[in-house]
């Protein structure tokens, strides 16, 4: 039950955070802390301490609320009908993989401590960290790109200003009046 109770509180928080700042990076990168600290914990801590392991399961679960802000933030930044739909699908696949291979890492050979399985958890935590920060300062930077050309182009007609580009199902690369979500 604690370990339902970390998910339901990071998600149902960091929901009504994002809802008002929309910062869904920093709060994906912030999500995956916790469980890079109960990652270390059981990777790290010997079995006699059975409260730093306990903590780190629990602590693990925090990263429950990412997939949330993913799939939000997804929605956000890509722009296009069948775009959108082929990312989703892949974020879904991959995290539909990664549920059946998390479990295939625990080993039978790697039994009692099961060392490399709970490296594997660390990692992809810290992992996911990474890649969160690292596409929001590539966001940042195209948004910044884009804020450059859109100010270059201003008095030109053919400089991208088109109307209603709205509802042309430009996709985010194509529309350069789009701006990523950070």
């Amino acid at each position: 039950m604690p370990s339902g109770i970390v998910s339901i509180l990071s998600t149902a928080i960091s929901g009504v955070i994002v809802g008002r700042t929309s910062t869904r990076s920093l709060w994906i990168a912030g999500l995956c802390i916790p469980g890079i600290v109960g990652g270390a914990l059981l990777s790290f801590l010997s079995p006699q301490e059975k409260a730093g392991n306990l903590i780190g399961i629990y602590l693990v679960n925090a990263i429950t609320a990412t997939l949330i802000l993913v799939y939000t933030w997804l929605a956000a930044n890509v722009a296009g009908h069948t775009k959108r739909i082929a990312a989703s699908v892949v974020v879904s696949g991959s995290f539909s993989i990664g549920s059946i291979i998390g479990p295939i890492t625990f080993q039978a050979r790697d039994a009692p401590g099961y060392f490399p399985a709970k490296v594997t958890v660390l990692a992809t935590q810290a992992a996911a960290a990474v890649i969160a920060l690292a596409l929001r300062f590539y966001y940042d930077f195209e948004n910044r790109r884009r804020d450059r050309i859109e100010g270059e182009n201003a008095g030109d007609d053919k400089g991208g200003n088109v109307s209603n580009v709205e509802w042309m199902n430009l996709t985010d690369r194509e529309n350069l009046t789009f701006r990523y979500v950070l």
